[in-house]
């Protein structure tokens, strides 16, 4: 019967000094040899264990793949046996090669950025594969070169750049995302997972990275400041200032719902739409402070069918759309600081304090948690909590004060 047998084949040397490692198979005295994609200098390889030296980098995940290797081209051998199949060199290669398909990481980034059907799914796995380049910019990065040491230091270096937990979180679970479907496609061995589950409790974990939510509520006193700002004395802040209201009396709309909100969906004294974040339906009584408000925006800006003076009929496409709200979001953002320079505001000022202080507001005069979550839109209790972090601590320290 056929052998296998990890071979380092120093008859050919590249550029850089380095051999390949080959996959030697010999059957009734011929052989054959399969490339598994893996090469070393002559000092880096033991001869006598047909493993990776010390001196090799990450030497231990790589005899684990070549370990992982010689077990499948085993395993393929033991099918010819249990299904008393007569063997050929080339029925064996197809078969082991049918199983431990190459494609690097960066090529099935591409395969997916173009698979994807979402601007916001294709430019999330553009992000994720440029900061993976940015910390190994190697095109030939194979799928087995990712194991926990790999993800710790690819951790780090986003840690370095300046990112938070949350946008690390972010690139992590995209990258796990992709090696998910890559296993799927037989482009990575199920065995080699880097990521923690239940088959590898030791993997690398991604949940310490989740954001751990900083929420940032006006006091009543700032949220009255910004109420009765003097508009009259910065007029270039009126559309701003209106806006962080809006956000405020609505729930705490976000500012992506806010510019593709219509004034078809306002009608019988309620506001209708689905957030685009969750998907959940709102329906929201128009309250005289947010009538006052429409009526400022329809008054001033009517040449579209747009509530808010960000979007157009011009702004089509997925991609318009969403260039243009972060364009308008970014302004936005802009001008909230110099509101709160005005003011005297001592937190950072943005779009997304409107939706705190909201919560906030209403636990501050008894509102039950609970209620407050359906009004946010939250599928889970425990974010709501997360807001209200803040006013659970000022009011244990107000008890405190006591003792």
């Amino acid at each position: 019967m056929a052998t296998i047998k990890l071979f380092h084949f120093i008859g050919k040397t590249y550029s850089n000094g380095e051999s390949p490692i080959l996959l030697r198979v010999t059957h009734q005295r011929k052989t054959k040899y399969i490339a598994l994609g893996y090469s070393c200098l002559p000092t880096q390889w033991n001869k006598d264990k047909n493993r990776l030296r010390k001196n090799y980098p990450n030497y231990k995940s790589k005899n684990r793949v070549l370990s992982t290797l010689e077990e499948r081209a085993e395993s393929v051998l033991d099918e010819f046996t249990k299904l008393d199949k007569p063997f050929t060199f080339q029925s064996f290669e197809d078969r082991f090669t049918n199983i431990t398909k190459s494609c690097t990481v960066y090529d099935f980034f591409d395969i997916r950025i173009n698979e994807a059907l979402k601007t916001n799914t294709k430019g999330t796995y553009k992000q994720t594969k440029n900061a993976l380049y940015k910390f190994a910019p190697n095109k030939k990065l194979m799928f087995a070169d990712i194991d926990y040491q790999f993800l710790k230091k690819f951790e780090t270096h986003l840690l370095g750049n300046g990112l938070s937990g949350g946008g690390v979180h972010f690139y992590m679970r995209t990258l796990r995302a992709i090696i998910n479907e890559a296993i799927n496609r037989d482009y990575f061995q199920r065995e080699l997972y880097p990521f923690s589950n239940q088959f590898n409790k030791n993997g690398y974990s991604i949940s310490h990275l989740k954001s751990v939510a900083s929420p940032r509520a006006l006091s009543e006193a700032d949220m009255e400041r910004i109420k009765n700002f003097p508009l009259e004395d910065h007029p270039t802040l009126k559309k701003c200032v209106q806006y962080f209201l809006f956000s405020y009396y609505s729930r705490g709309m976000n500012f992506t719902d806010m510019a593709q909100l219509r004034w078809t969906d306002i009608y019988n004294d309620r506001i209708k739409y689905t957030r685009s974040k969750t998907s959940g339906n709102f329906n929201i009584k128009v309250s005289p402070p947010l009538q006052e408000i429409l009526d400022y925006f329809k008054s001033e800006y009517t040449y579209t069918g747009f509530v808010f003076p960000v979007l157009s009929d011009f702004h089509q496409s997925e991609s318009q759309i969403k260039y243009r709200v972060r364009k308008c979001l970014k302004q936005y953002n802009g001008q909230l600081k110099e509101v709160a320079d005005i003011l005297k505001i001592n937190i950072p000022l943005t779009s997304y304090v409107a939706r705190h202080t909201y919560a906030t507001t209403l636990k501050r005069k008894g509102i039950d948690t609970a209620v407050i979550s359906e009004g946010l839109g939250h599928q889970d209790i425990s974010t709501t909590k997360a807001y209200l972090q803040q006013f659970e601590t000022e009011t244990i320290d107000k008890a405190d004060e006591v003792l």
